[in-house]
């Protein structure tokens, strides 16, 4: 339940930024199983536009009665702009600059002792920011009249969801508001200066309060109903998103993350984003399980000069994606990933497969001013078919990468890497990571690349044949630029061979600059069987046990 503030009424001037948190739905196909070594080939895509039908309900058995779905009596927005003239129909419009306020008025009835009660609503365009639910006063307003000039005053913000995408529900927690029977005012506010309009009661995706709330839905099943369209439906509830893949699962995602986290799960089969893809901005606690690395597919096509990671993730906490199969296909782009987590923190990636990348497979970055990236696990994952590395460890600490088997990308195949010296965070380092127990075979750069930190341990890796598309690379390497710490990081345990008949992997180990201080080079490597040797080392104070 969101936590409700309490303060004066005030005419409806907006200034608060509020966090829109975008809601779809999501599939589970019907399709057969993916074959992740021979993904079959993706043809153009046009997306589709999502359905607005809204969410439905399928029958389920549960405990209990089902939650009232109360449309909205009256609905207008009102513009700052235009402070004597109505807009009572067709769709609502909230905006930060000019202001504009959306009215919603609904008849509650069924309040419980304990009162819960959850508003739905689908935004019809995206925003980077938010929509925010606000209590409104007791004066009378009507549908047909209202301007700005006599609208309600506004109050508290009760609830918030964070950046939505265009044609996904939105789910806010509304408890505070929904205390008895009788009517409710809510208002829709935003600060960002780019307008959000959502579909009014006039239209097919009807807003609607949800009394009592309903039970957490989670889990929801993503299946493929069309050929382009999908559905998630609660396996609790039987609350259902229909529409676009991307539209059903951020649907989703959205009212799991409103109600304290849970599980968004795939069966066998192929999804198909198109040229589209997930954006899933600061959840917490959110799980989203295929049916196994060969069982379920995740796919995407884009050749556009952006990013279009399938996962797209920014700010998300304790998430876990596992037992998928990951397609990033279109041409090459070296900041378009398979699955990127900017500023995650305790995420969990495991038994994930990657066959394609415009750029990285998986990443984890923390290079931005505010970020703190730290405490991730990346663990027996499979990842070819990368243009860019296999998986990067940029600015970010604590983190863990282990059991992974790694091959054919066109980047490193592990790299632990500062930010760039022009960025929000200039040359932020990467410290005290684990990367052990891994297998990298035919980097097109160096199999394990350290560029900077501080105690980052190198252990029980397999490396073999790297350099296979830049010249003068190696199967481990230790680097930093001027003024970039490098000290005290350790390699041990690992095997660092080329075992081709035309090697090309130059130095099993390189400590490739005297700036890499007090690295410990540890017990059990084999360096041997490499194109220029075992170890080249112009380190400073190098400790070999």
């Amino acid at each position: 339940m969101m936590r409700t503030t309490r303060g004066r009424l005030v005419r409806p001037v907006v200034a608060v930024l509020g966090l829109v948190v975008a809601v779809g739905s999501g599939p589970a196909p019907t399709a057969a199983a993916a074959t992740p070594h021979a993904p079959t080939p993706i043809p153009a895509h046009t997306p589709t536009p999502a359905d607005t039908r809204g969410p439905t309900t399928v029958p389920v058995q549960a405990a209990g009665d089902a939650p009232a779905a109360i449309v909205p009596t009256a609905d207008a927005w009102v513009d700052s702009m235009a402070p004597t003239t109505n807009h009572g129909n067709g769709y609502l419009k909230v905006d930060g600059l000019p202001v504009a306020v959306a009215y919603l008025r609904f008849d509650v009835q069924g309040v419980d002792a304990v009162p819960s009660a959850l508003l739905r609503f689908h935004v019809e365009t995206a925003s980077s920011t938010g929509v925010e639910v606000r209590a409104v006063g007791d004066e009378p307003w009507q549908e047909t009249t209202l301007t700005y000039h006599d609208a309600p005053p506004v109050g508290a913000v009760v609830g918030s969801s964070g950046p939505v995408s265009a044609g996904t529900w939105v789910s806010v927690d509304v408890s505070a508001l929904v205390t008895e029977d009788g009517p409710v005012t809510l208002a829709l506010t935003t600060g960002n200066d780019t307008g959000v309009r959502i579909t009014s009661r006039e239209g097919t995706a009807k807003p609607e309060l949800l009394v009592p709330a309903p039970p957490s839905p989670s889990p929801y099943l993503v299946a493929r109903v069309g050929e382009n369209t999908y559905e998630a439906v609660s396996q609790v509830t039987g609350h259902t998103y229909r529409g676009s893949l991307k539209a059903v699962v951020e649907s989703a995602i959205s009212e799991l993350d409103g109600r304290g986290g849970g599980t968004v799960a795939f069966g066998p089969g192929e999804f198909d984003l198109g040229g589209e893809y997930f954006k899933l901005v600061q959840i917490a606690d959110i799980t989203i399980a295929g049916a196994g690395m060969a069982e379920t597919l995740i796919r995407n096509h884009s050749d556009v000069a952006a990013d279009t990671e399938p996962f797209n993730t920014k700010g998300a906490v304790r998430m876990v994606v596992r037992d998928l199969t990951v397609v990033a296909a279109g041409a090459p782009r070296s900041t378009s990933d398979a699955l990127d987590f900017d500023d995650g923190v305790d995420v969990l990636v495991e038994r994930v497969r990657v066959t394609a990348a415009r750029g990285r497979g998986i990443v984890f970055d923390g290079k931005n001013q505010g970020w703190s990236s730290a405490g991730n696990t990346v663990r027996d994952c499979v990842i070819t078919g990368a243009a860019g590395d296999g998986i990067e460890l940029l600015a970010t600490s604590r983190n863990t990468v282990t059991g992974c088997a790694i091959s054919d990308v066109g980047g490193h195949g592990i790299q632990i890497n500062r930010s760039s010296a022009d960025a929000d965070q200039p040359n932020k380092t990467s410290d005290r990571n684990v990367i052990s127990g891994n297998v990298v075979d035919q980097a097109g750069q160096d199999g394990i690349n350290v560029d900077g930190g501080t105690a980052n341990q190198i252990m029980n890796n397999h490396v073999t044949n790297s350099a296979d598309d830049t010249s003068g690379r190696d199967g481990i390497r230790l680097t930093s630029p001027v003024d970039v710490v490098c000290v005290e990081n350790v390699v041990a345990g690992n095997v660092s061979t080329d075992d081709q008949e035309t090697k090309t992997q130059r130095f099993g180990l390189n400590i490739a600059t005297s700036r890499c201080l007090v690295t410990v080079v540890g017990p059990g490597n084999d360096f041997t069987g490499n194109r220029s040797g075992a170890i080249r080392d112009v380190g400073t104070n190098t400790v070999y046990q």
